[in-house]
C-alpha cells in the first residue's frame, strides 16, 4: 500500500508513537529513538528556532562549557548511545535515567512542532496532562492550551 506524506507528517507520527510508548508502555528506549528522530526533523524545519540549538547555546553560556560538550555529553547523550556503537568508548552499557531522557526528547520535539506551525500531535494533550499531574515541577509556565477543552485550543504564552 502506497502512502504520500511529508517529512513533517512522518515526524508527527513518530512523536505520537513516542508519547504512546512513554505513557502506555514505559518503553523509554523506543520513545527516545522515535522522539529524537522527530525532534531532529522538526528542528531542521524550524532552523534557528529549534529547541536543541537554543538549549545548547544557553547551557554552554550558563555553565561555561563548549557547545560540543553540551551537545554530546548532555543533550544528545542518550540518543547517540542508543543510535551508535562506539566500542573504544563504552562496553555497550550505560547508566541513564531513561524516563527523564525520554521526557526531554519528547518535550524538545513538541517545542519544535509548536515553533513550526503552532500545532501539537494527537497525543500532545494527553502528554501535557500527564506532565501536569506527574511532573508539574518541570512546568514553570502554564500549559499553552486548555486541557478542559480536549487540549486543542492553543494560545500564545
Amino acid at each position: 500500500m502506497e502512502f504520500e506524506l511529508s517529512k513533517i507528517d512522518a515526524a508527527v507520527d513518530q512523536l505520537d508513537w513516542a508519547i504512546r510508548l512513554f505513557l502506555d508502555h514505559k518503553a523509554y528506549v523506543a520513545a527516545i529513538t522515535l522522539a529524537s528522530a522527530a525532534e531532529e526533523t522538526l528542528g531542521r524545519a524550524v532552523e534557528n528556532r529549534a529547541a536543541f540549538g537554543i538549549l545548547r547555546k544557553k547551557f554552554a553560556a550558563d555553565f561555561g562549557l563548549e557547545e560540543k560538550v553540551v551537545s554530546q555529553d548532555h543533550l544528545n547523550k542518550a540518543k547517540n548511545w542508543v543510535k551508535h556503537w562506539d566500542r573504544p568508548r563504552d562496553d555497550g552499557r550505560i547508566r541513564l535515567e531513561l524516563d527523564e531522557e525520554a521526557l526531554q526528547y519528547i518535550v524538545r520535539a513538541l517545542a519544535n512542532l509548536v515553533a513550526h506551525d503552532a500545532s501539537q500531535p494527537s497525543e500532545g494533550p494527553r502528554f501535557w496532562e500527564w506532565m501536569s499531574e506527574n511532573r508539574a515541577d518541570l512546568l514553570s509556565n502554564p500549559l499553552p492550551f486548555e486541557l478542559a477543552k480536549g487540549g486543542d485550543q492553543l494560545w500564545e504564552p
